[in-house]
């Protein structure tokens, strides 16, 4: 038997991801995928969001089913060099780690795809209920038109933001102190990528628009 939808996602939301390790989770993802820049947005007014965006190779309907996928990967196969995830679990756990909905929108071949897990709904319907999202859902995603200007990329977008506060009066407030969390996490983890050393493809990370620094961890730079 399969196992209960609801009760797996909200006992795998459990695992010991803060706001800066998921997030690095997805930017991980983009290196992967052979982006060369990944945006990172946090919107903490209205319909709080966080969005990562990259123009990495993109993915098409399969590709993004199987990404969307719980345990995608087999943890024994053989894995491509730069390959940095071994469970398929990242993308999920991940996000959902810090959300209660998850989008994730690509566009491959001048084809744009979308699927969403949505906690609540999984719930009201006690299934694996992953949603493709036809055109006019597509359109309502934040960012939706910066990712259609990329040649390819992928979008993830986490709403409902249940795990950073959201009930406190100063929320902007407390999303501003994740966001440093996240920019002196990601520029000390990705400090390679970001500094272009010789042997490790340039990637470029921006942090609603502000381009972060490398930090090296051992002051040799």
């Amino acid at each position: 038997m399969p196992p209960n939808a609801p009760v797996l996602m909200e006992a795998t939301r459990a695992i010991g991801y803060s706001i800066e390790t998921a997030v690095a989770d997805i930017v991980d993802n983009s290196v992967t995928a052979n982006a060369t820049q990944v945006h990172i947005m946090f919107f903490p007014v209205g319909n709080p969001y966080v969005a990562i965006m990259d123009n990495g190779d993109g993915m098409n309907k399969d590709e993004i089913k199987n990404a969307m996928r719980y345990g995608s990967k087999n943890p024994l196969d053989a894995r491509a060099l730069g390959d940095l995830g071994r469970f398929g679990l990242g993308l999920k756990t991940a996000s959902m780690s810090q959300c209660r909905r998850l989008t994730v929108i690509s566009k491959k071949c001048d084809e744009i795809i979308g699927a969403q897990w949505d906690l609540d709904f999984i719930e009201s319907t006690n299934d694996w209920s992953l949603k493709l999202l036809n055109s006019d859902d597509v359109a309502d995603i934040p960012h939706i038109g910066q990712l259609k200007e990329n040649n390819t990329g992928t979008l993830v977008v986490w709403q409902a933001l249940d795990r950073l506060s959201l009930g406190e009066l100063n929320f902007d407030q407390i999303m501003g102190k994740y966001m440093d969390r996240v920019r002196e996490h990601l520029s000390l983890v990705f400090h390679r990528y970001l500094s272009g050393e010789q042997g490790i493809k340039k990637v470029e990370i921006l942090m609603n628009n502000v381009r972060l620094e490398p930090i090296d961890p051992f002051f040799i730079g």
